[in-house]
């Protein structure tokens, strides 16, 4: 296998574009453009041992390389959002330097596309709604059933380019001057310096950072000596151009440490990214990693009586899970490939997981220099076990580095061997990779010939018609299923307001304190003014002041611990509600449930019924799909609560008017938020009203097209069988040869 039998592969099945589909011959396109950089870096002599960190966004990525690398410190500061983040690859360097590549004018005109076609839909919506509170507000009578216009839903890569697009226009930057280059720092000097000259390219509020594609960084620090690291923003980068650069870099990786959440450790999403992006890169070392174990612990420390229970429990229970997940997934592949998935293998080799926090070694290294989200998570730790008290020994335990440490250690020392054998490997995914390609090919070509071959147009169309007709009839059996989880998504959400509403109850109680402290007071008394020289002055007195002090009682409250009961009110109901919408359908289940019901439909045993007539529409109708979730705006009530209050505490009738202004801000955020939930609730139902709505019109569509390349290839039929089997020939040749 090389480079030029790509070449040759892609050079022959080009000019069938008419008949291939163009997302396969994309992707052969693809794996020819990278091939031979990942064999020349394979190649190499004496170079890097070069480590992908790898995951979804939101996984905690750059918070466990600081971690692993960094003792903790900040040394990789985060993006703003994941819309803004970039792929950055880690090096040594005596002097510290960096690269900073921004897009192509190519790549930024396709985010400006999307920004722009968001935008007009959003100047749209605005001005329907205008309309609808004009015509509520002049008192105009509206037709019976009139609701106020649905906010669009986009898809995730059209919200990243609009927001992209938003931070340039804020920032004003003229993006022309440098679009298609790269901009180098270099004689800082110091580590620390260097990351302060990169934050305007790579920091949340960085003038740059929105036009950014990735870094690269060469610190001066020992530990990076023999190895590399890439830092990828999310294996599911909504920049299309991003996650490209993503796959190109790990390409070149010889270890991958996966990071998964503890809480839904490999997931359905973690698998499809692993399954799109690992196997055929020739990565053999995958080191599992279950990120945020603080989350997990938070979440389900009340199962447990005490720590010593909770760590080694909740351990357990995750490492099952993972098996679990892997024996299930590895249970459809032997369906779906005789279990012969490379893939599945390499995973099984790597259970059990790693669990970790970031946030608790942080917490462990730092001592008292805590940032406020950092001493919010400690305090919420310290409060889960009466009597029980987090020390660094014992945070630095449950942080579970040393594992992480241990591993990392393990791979340097078996560097040479990975490296050896990592161009053969690399070699071995290249030729899976092209073989599922052709195989592919294969399917759609042979499925397309068949309906030419078999039947007429009239034949093909009746066909179709009955399918339609038959989906149509059963529509009330697919009506279920959606009218199921619209149920579950109401009592999810319903059980968390009520949570949320039962928790401030307590947000409302300020404990009084008794303190003392020493007072002064001044004390009066006559004294004689007289003097014997002076007769006038026998018999006058004055007063003489002195000063004393005594020890005064007194009832206070701490306005501080107000204020902190209130923001972790806020945090811990915005972390409640994320966890009760992502969770209030498992959208993959949702999905299963649709296919079946549909499926339900049809006679599989009926000699007569083409089950790929069906299968394959349904799958990418299915696959569509997608449900929001709710994220509250925690930066807006944090601050509307320190508006608020002022001095550090109060005394006396002040206490009384304290609880009085505190019940007033928790019933302000209960309003507030009982708002949001509302908002994002009635987003989820219509969405899900929205998604029945087009879901069986899109299958018929899906259906539909197929009849329209059987119209079109029927108008040249001898031509088009001919192409199809000079197609088909050629595919099993190459599957042959490889």
């Amino acid at each position: 296998m090389n480079k030029n039998k790509i070449n040759e592969i892609y050079s022959k099945y080009e000019p069938h574009t008419g008949v291939i589909d163009e997302k396969i011959l994309g992707d052969i396109s693809l794996l020819r453009d990278t091939f031979e950089t990942d064999i020349e870096n394979a190649k190499q002599e004496n170079r890097v041992l070069r480590i992908g960190i790898v995951g979804q966004i939101k996984r905690g990525k750059s918070s466990f390389l600081n971690s692993l690398l960094f003792d903790g410190k900040s040394v990789l500061p985060k993006a703003a959002t994941p819309m803004t983040a970039a792929l950055t690859k880690i090096s040594y360097s005596e002097q510290p330097s960096a690269t900073v590549e921004f897009y192509s004018k190519k790549e930024w005109n396709k985010v400006l596309e999307q920004a722009r076609k968001v935008e007009q839909e959003e100047i749209l919506y605005q001005a329907q709604l205008n309309e609808f509170q004009a015509s509520k507000t002049s008192g105009l009578r509206r037709e019976r059933g009139v609701r106020p216009p649905q906010k669009p839903i986009y898809p995730e890569e059209s919200k990243a380019c609009f927001e992209l697009y938003q931070m340039v226009q804020r920032s004003g930057l003229n993006v022309d001057e440098y679009l298609d280059k790269e901009h180098v720092i270099e004689g800082t000097g110091s580590n620390e310096t260097l990351i302060s000259d990169l934050t305007p390219f790579v920091g949340a509020d960085g003038e740059f950072t929105p036009i950014v594609k990735s870094s690269s960084l060469a610190l001066n620090l020992p530990g990076l000596k023999d190895i590399e690291v890439v830092d990828t923003p999310g294996m599911n980068d909504p920049i299309v151009s991003r996650g490209r650069r993503t796959q190109e870099f790990l390409g070149q990786c010889d270890v991958i440490f996966l990071l998964s959440y503890c809480g839904q450790f490999l997931d359905s999403q973690d698998m499809a990214l692993l399954a799109q992006n690992i196997p055929n890169k020739g990565i053999e070392e995958i080191i599992l990693v279950g990120s945020l174990f603080d989350s997990a612990l938070l979440d389900e420390y009340s199962n447990y009586d005490s720590i010593q229970q909770a760590l080694p429990s909740l351990t357990t229970s995750l490492n099952d899970q993972a098996q679990s997940e892997v024996n299930a997934v590895c249970r459809q592949d032997e369906l779906n490939h005789g279990g012969q998935s490379h893939l599945m293998q390499t995973l099984q080799n790597a259970l059990p997981p790693i669990f970790v926090s970031s946030r608790c070694y942080d917490l462990a290294k730092k001592g008292d220099d805590l940032s406020e989200e950092e001493q919010h998570t400690l305090n919420r730790l310290n409060q889960m076990f009466d009597g029980f008290t987090f020390t660094p020994q014992i945070l630095e335990a449950v942080a579970n580095f040393k594992k992480v440490h241990s591993k990392l250690e393990s791979v340097r020392e078996n560097k040479d061997k990975i490296m050896a054998e990592r161009l053969d490997n690399l070699l071995k995914g290249a030729e899976r990779d092209l073989l599922q390609k052709l195989t592919a090919i294969s399917d759609d070509i042979t499925l397309k010939r068949n309906n030419l071959q078999q039947g007429d147009l009239a034949e093909a169309e009746k066909k179709q018609k009955e399918l339609a007709e038959r989906i149509n009839a059963g529509k009330s059996k697919v009506s279920m299923v959606f009218d199921k989880y619209r149920v579950q998504i109401e009592k999810e959400l319903h059980k968390a307001e009520q949570s949320i509403k039962q928790n401030s109850l307590s947000v409302k109680r300020i404990n009084s304190q008794t303190g003392s402290r020493e007072e002064s007071y001044t004390t009066y008394s006559e004294v004689s003014d007289s003097s014997w020289y002076n007769p006038f002055s026998w018999g006058r007195t004055r007063n003489v002041s002195s000063t004393n002090y005594r020890t005064v009682n007194y009832t206070y409250a701490n306005v501080q611990d107000a204020v902190q009961k209130l923001e972790d009110f806020v945090i811990e109901t915005s972390d409640r509600l994320y966890q009760s919408s992502s969770q209030a359908i498992n959208i993959n289940q949702f999905r299963e449930d649709i296919k079946q019901a549909v499926r339900g439909l049809f006679d599989f045993s009926d000699p007569d019924f083409d089950p790929e007539m069906i299968l394959l529409p349904l799958s990418n109708s299915v696959d569509r799909i997608t449900i929001p979730t709710i994220s509250l705006d925690l930066d807006h009530h944090i601050n509307s609560i320190r508006q608020q209050f002022s001095v550090t505490e109060v005394e006396g009738d002040e206490i009384q008017q304290l609880r009085a202004e505190q019940a007033r801000i928790v019933g302000i955020l209960l309003t507030e938020i009982t708002q949001e939930v509302s908002k994002c609730g009635s987003d989820m139902l219509g969405k899900i009203s929205r998604e029945e709505q087009e879901f069986l019109p899109t299958l018929i569509g899906d259906l539909e097209s197929s009849i329209e390349q059987l119209r079109a290839d029927l108008e040249n039929k001898e031509q088009a069988l001919k192409e199809y089997s000079n197609v088909l020939e050629m595919v099993e040749e190459d599957i042959r040869q490889l």
